[in-house]
């Protein structure tokens, strides 16, 4: 069974577009989420430069064009080029977790390899908004939750990775969504790509490991390690959680 998602077998991209539903809704197998989430605001380069970000925000960058120099430190002079994916002729816009800014720069996290690395980019060359949400993740518990600031919005039991082929612990954040083209397959009606990769494998399904968050055809696999490194949810819950979510939401996995 293959569960380090393969970005490259799945066929249509959406957005990271928030729903705006508000009344509360039960999911399948007892998990229950206190009505969607609020929505994401957009945020001005003006009043991040301002620091006027809410209590408990993430602030996102996401590069405006399809492709984005990513200096190691600042004004470093062999800066590395990252670049959009497409799939099916749609471009991922390329999104990033702010670390910190300073004038001219700030210091993003990356979503590639080596897990959890940074790099420095121009301020010029990215846009920003921000989220309240948060993935939390806990593995020994087999257990996800979404908080909306600091209201818990969904809790539901999830399938993680083998002992052989772990998920991999730390803060990451969600790269892309897509959808597969068999909602009743192996990915469920969406996967939620993560800017985390497996420490087990390099290359997997012809994608390069990245590990994602995904509905499953074997709901009865909730609650154990039984995939390659990514996180299993029932098909109900990854719906919701992929039209509530915004790119550049941030995850952390735990033990």
């Amino acid at each position: 069974m293959v569960a380090v998602l393969a970005i490259a077998a799945v066929a249509f991209v959406l957005r990271g577009a928030f729903s705006s539903e508000s009344s509360s809704e039960p999911l399948a197998g007892g998990t229950t989420t206190a009505g969607a989430p609020a929505g994401n605001a957009g945020f001005s380069v003006a009043s991040a430069q301002s620091r006027k970000i809410p209590a408990g925000a993430q602030l996102i960058a996401t590069a405006k064009h399809r492709s984005i120099r990513v200096y190691r430190f600042a004004r470093a002079k062999r800066p590395r080029t990252l670049r959009q994916r497409v799939f099916n002729r749609q471009r991922i816009p390329l999104v990033f977790l702010v670390r910190s800014r300073k004038k001219g720069w700030v210091r993003v996290q990356l979503p590639t390899r080596p897990n959890l690395s940074s790099a420095w980019v121009r301020r010029e060359d990215v846009g920003f908004s921000y989220t309240r949400m948060h993935v939390r993740i806990s593995l020994g518990k087999h257990r996800l939750e979404v908080y909306d600031g600091g209201k818990l919005r969904l809790r539901t039991g999830i399938g993680v990775g083998k002992s052989v082929s772990p998920t991999p612990k730390g803060r990451y954040f969600m790269t892309d969504i897509v959808r597969p083209p068999d909602p009743k397959g192996f990915y469920g009606p969406y996967a939620l790509g993560l800017s985390a990769h497996s420490n087990v494998y390099t290359t997997f399904e012809g994608g390069n490991g990245q590990v994602g968050i995904h509905g499953t055809n074997l709901p009865t696999a909730i609650g154990t390690d039984v995939s390659h490194g990514c996180v299993r949810v029932r098909n109900s819950v990854i719906t919701r959680m992929a039209r509530t979510l915004p790119l550049g939401t941030p995850v952390t996995i735990a033990a």
